[in-house]
């Protein structure tokens, strides 16, 4: 009898001790499943991101011809036509691709749907064949053209609760970081209005919040870095491997040969140097292409942790807030600054933020071949 209790006593002690790794262990699986299939979703809808480029004449101002009667009608119109005089053949979209420091441009900006909302890291903007459409004479278009973006948005998803919950005398906002989709239909596709410098970003700035959607919560960074293959910008050939981004900014609309990127002062000019591994230097440029190469990485906190930390206004806790460092603006110390991240998940001694609470987090990374582009070094 004293054997039997012995043993019985044993096989419950492991079978408690099995039982709660893999609750511990299911219960983190869920935890992060969604990040993983929001991660996943972007990734695949960024791998399709097209600019359709063409070739077209330009004038010894690097304007292109199919530019110079925009905003000009009738006589107007066909003077400056007749007017043209081509000095050179390149490259011409009438798509956009732009990625980069969301605190540097984007979405805070002084335009009034955008300037009020909170956000950090980084975005994306692109145009890919989703076949998106929310009139049903147009949903068998299954390779129509829509206007799509990831971006990170702190607010209480308030819109996305059912009133009867969001009425409720115990409700409480859940202020928190979430990876917002946006997805414009293909028959309010507004990338083809711009006129003017001035209002060639309006595509995304005036419609990202109003046509988003959540995908993931509690992403409190989110890192997109154009590359260029290794055999154009690798560490081999004496490159660093950031060479189209030096700080994550790229801009398909910059104008040939421009120095500096008239949208954004922060954002790189058309040129740039690589350093192919054969030796020496090539020159690149940004100009109407598509990067070769997208690093995505993505850092998640769980919703424990997230409502552990939740500050009482609607400004984002300080222990998550990354505007107050300078994490993630030069690209050569990516790897660095995911460290420094987890440094702060781990509430370690000396964190950028000061944390002091244990966060569990997940940190998702991969490298997104960028199937139309069609680049060149030229």
């Amino acid at each position: 009898m004293v054997l039997l209790v012995i043993i019985t006593g044993i096989v419950i002690q492991i079978t408690n001790q099995t039982c709660q790794i893999w609750r511990s262990s299911t219960a983190k699986i869920q935890t992060f499943q969604d990040a993983r299939a929001g991660f996943e979703a972007m990734s695949r809808k960024l791998s399709q991101a097209t600019l359709n480029p063409y070739y077209d004449y330009y004038n010894s101002n690097n304007q292109a011809r199919s530019t110079v009667a925009l905003g000009l009608s009738g006589s107007a119109a066909l003077s400056a036509l007749a007017g043209f005089v081509p000095s050179t053949y390149d490259r011409y979209s009438d798509l956009h691709f732009i990625s980069g420091q969301v605190a540097a441009f984007l979405l805070q900006g002084s335009d009034g749907n955008t300037s009020h909302i909170t956000t950090q890291t980084h975005a994306v903007f692109f145009q890919a064949p989703c076949g998106y459409s929310a009139n049903a004479s147009y949903q068998d278009l299954d390779n129509a053209l829509n206007a799509c973006g990831y971006f990170l948005l702190f607010e209480d998803a308030k819109a996305s609760v059912p009133p009867h919950i969001a009425n409720a005398p115990g409700y409480h906002p859940r202020y928190r970081f979430r990876l917002m989709e946006m997805t414009q239909p293909t028959e309010l596709l507004g990338i083809y209005a711009a006129t003017g410098t001035a209002a060639q970003n309006d595509w995304f700035v005036k419609n990202a919040v109003a046509q988003s959607r959540i995908i993931a919560e509690n992403v409190i960074a989110l890192v997109l870095l154009p590359k260029l293959p290794a055999s154009e910008d690798s560490p081999d050939g004496a490159g660093s491997g950031v060479s189209a981004a030096p700080n994550y900014n790229y801009n398909s609309r910059i104008h040939l040969n421009a120095t500096l990127d008239p949208s954004f002062s922060s954002f790189p000019g058309d040129k740039f140097i690589a350093f192919p591994m054969t030796g020496g230097t090539a020159s690149g440029s940004r100009h109407a292409q598509l990067p070769p190469i997208m690093r995505l990485v993505m850092i998640v906190i769980d919703e424990v942790s997230a409502a552990r930390i939740q500050a009482s206004g609607t400004t984002p806790p300080t222990g998550i807030d990354l505007t107050q460092t300078t994490l993630f603006t030069d690209a050569s110390k990516l790897d660095t600054d995911i460290v420094q991240v987890e440094n702060i998940c781990n509430a370690a001694a000396g964190n950028l933020t000061g944390n002091t609470t244990r966060l569990k987090y997940r940190v998702f990374s991969t490298d997104i071949i960028m199937r139309n582009s069609k680049w060149s070094s030229k």
